[in-house]
């Protein structure tokens, strides 16, 4: 009588830890290397222009600018990389990233171009979606 009882209660346990772990692995997913070092306590020490810590140094000049160049474009599913660009967060700003510097970033994007002010309305419907990435991840230290 005991038995099923233990049965379901393992089972249980095997069904959330596999939950958990599928819903770390997709936070996971969609971290962006600041991040990733920031959570490892990693400092990056050098800001020099056109410093790469994921290059090799061997690559020509060339390569290296084709490959750290913008595609430009939209990913079909926003990534927290992407909403850094769209709300024109820097590097420094990443740090110290809360709730009201994403309200400033939001806001004076919003008014650069705002669809009443001749901007495009799927430009302010990326930006609303970059805000609410945002929002949602990590990287946004909760007051």
């Amino acid at each position: 009588m005991v038995l099923p009882i233990i049965v379901g209660l393992a089972v249980t346990v095997a069904a959330l830890t596999a939950r958990s772990g599928l819903r770390a692995w997709e936070v996971y997913r969609h971290l962006s290397p600041m991040v990733i070092a920031r959570m490892n306590n990693v400092k990056i020490q050098s800001r020099r222009p056109g410093y790469s810590p994921s290059y090799n140094g061997r690559l020509n000049e060339s390569l290296r600018q084709r490959l750290e160049a913008y595609r430009g474009g939209f990913n079909p599913k926003m990534t927290e990389s992407e909403a850094i660009l769209v709300l024109d967060v820097s590097p420094e700003e990443i740090e110290i990233l809360d709730e009201g510097l994403l309200k400033r970033k939001h806001r004076n994007a919003m008014l650069r171009n705002h669809p009443d002010k001749g901007g495009s309305p799927y430009l302010a419907m990326k930006i609303n979606e970059a805000r609410e990435v945002l929002e949602h991840s990590i990287m946004l230290r909760k007051s």
